[in-house]
Formats: structure tokens, C-alpha cells, sequence
């Protein structure tokens, strides 16, 4: 039954338009802010050891973080029909974990071999699945609700998972907190500078999607205006 529905699902968005202006829609603004406050306490203290810590450090949890996700990327591209950018994936994460030392080092970019785009929300636009509203999760931060989807999903079918069991799994929910703490990590000066850290945040979170939904489409990058520190956004 699961599987008819999401033939049905599918089925029905195949035509749908693929909007990569991705406007920001946050009508539970309320209640997203109650999850980032959430977010921010348990994320806030590790953030900042983490913005502390040495840059050639902070390179490699970035490094290990990327090359943890690099079989679902795989398996994103292949989704989406993207041949060449699952191949350059295959390739960074063969050459990474293994001259990279287990991924610690990105061997591969320094080699011409430019990390790729790949998630399930991603793969999700590409059939024409609508993005929904902008939702913040627990632990894993800002979305929209086919990226709460996609990244459910992602979690539950991701490779390293199934190969490794629990401890895959583990490692790959860890690894999703990681990057959330990294990325708030890169943002404390913003954070110590903004009126609004929340609206400041969505701005970013959209700007970052738009380019990953552009590049799977194939279309060329935009340059936009960096994210707003003013609580202009906000509603």
C-alpha cells in the first residue's frame, strides 16, 4: 500500500513545476522559533567550542562530516539522473576514504573533483514534489517540509547505515548533527552581530537551497545578496 501511494504521489507531481526561486513561506514562525530556541541550547554550547577551535581542525570534522554523506549523494544523483555528478561522487569518496585517511582529508576536491549536491529533498524537486513551508527539526535545523521528508528519508536508506547497522546509523544521524553544529559554528560572529539570529538563519537556509536546486537542474549559479542580519524577513 505504501508503495502504490507513493506511486500516486508521484505519479501526480511528474508534471508539477519546479519553482527554484524557492520563496520563503513561514507560517508557523511561532512555533519555529520554539524549535530553534530548542536548537540553540543544545547546539549553541558545542558551536562555540567549535568556532574556537583551530582552522586545520575544524577543516577536518568538515571533511569527515562530507564524506560521510557522500554514498547518499550517490544515490541522490542517480535518482535524479544525474550521471556525471554520481560518477564525480563515486570517485571523491573512493580517493577520500582512502588517501583522504578514512575521508579526513578532501584529497579529491584538491585533485579537480568538486564535492556535488544530493539529497533526497533535492531529489523530491526534481520529480516535481512541492517544497511545502519552511520547518525547523529538532537537532537537524532549518528545512523546508519536503526537506524534513528527504532528509527523513535519507537518514533511514543511507548506505553507510545499511552496511555498517546501528553504528552507520549513527554515525550518520551524528554526522547531520555535526554539520548543523559546524554551520552555526561558522555563523557565531553573524549570530553576535544580528537583531535576529532566526530570520537571519531562514535567509541563509534559502539562499544555500536555492543553489542546490538550481544545480540539479543544471541551471547556471546566481549570485544573491548575502543573508540579512535584520529581522526584515521575519513576519
Amino acid at each position: 500500500m505504501a508503495a502504490l501511494a507513493l506511486a500516486a504521489l508521484l505519479s501526480a507531481c511528474a508534471g508539477a513545476p519546479r519553482d527554484v526561486s524557492l520563496p520563503i513561506d513561514d507560517p508557523n514562525e511561532a512555533t519555529n522559533k520554539k524549535v530553534f530556541a530548542f536548537n540553540q541550547a543544545i547546539l549553541h554550547p558545542p558551536a562555540t567550542v567549535i568556532k574556537a577551535l583551530p582552522a586545520p581542525l575544524i577543516d577536518r570534522l568538515r571533511d569527515v562530516d562530507s564524506n560521510l554523506k557522500e554514498p547518499r549523494i550517490f544515490a541522490n544523483d542517480i535518482l535524479q539522473g544525474r550521471l556525471n555528478a554520481a560518477g564525480i561522487t563515486l570517485a571523491r569518496f573512493v580517493f577520500n576514504s582512502t588517501f583522504g585517511l578514512g575521508g579526513l582529508f578532501d584529497v579529491a576536491g584538491r585533485g579537480g573533483l568538486p564535492k556535488q549536491t544530493g539529497d533526497f529533498g533535492q531529489t523530491l524537486f526534481v520529480w516535481g514534489v512541492p517544497a511545502g513551508t519552511y520547518a525547523v527539526s529538532p537537532y537537524f535545523g532549518p528545512g523546508t517540509q519536503r526537506d524534513v521528508v528527504g532528509g527523513t528519508v535519507d537518514l533511514a536508506a543511507d548506505p553507510v547505515g545499511w552496511s555498517l547497522g546501528f553504528i552507520g546509523w549513527g554515525a550518520g544521524a551524528a554526522a547531520g548533527g555535526l554539520g548543523a553544529t559546524v554551520r552555526l559554528g561558522q555563523l557565531k560572529e553573524a549570530e553576535d552581530a544580528s537583531i535576529d539570529f532566526y530570520s537571519f538563519l531562514r535567509s541563509d537556509y534559502y539562499q544555500l537551497r536555492r543553489a542546490d536546486l538550481r544545480e540539479a537542474l543544471g541551471m547556471p549559479a546566481v549570485t544573491e545578496s548575502p543573508a540579512t542580519m535584520s529581522p526584515a524577513g521575519s513576519k
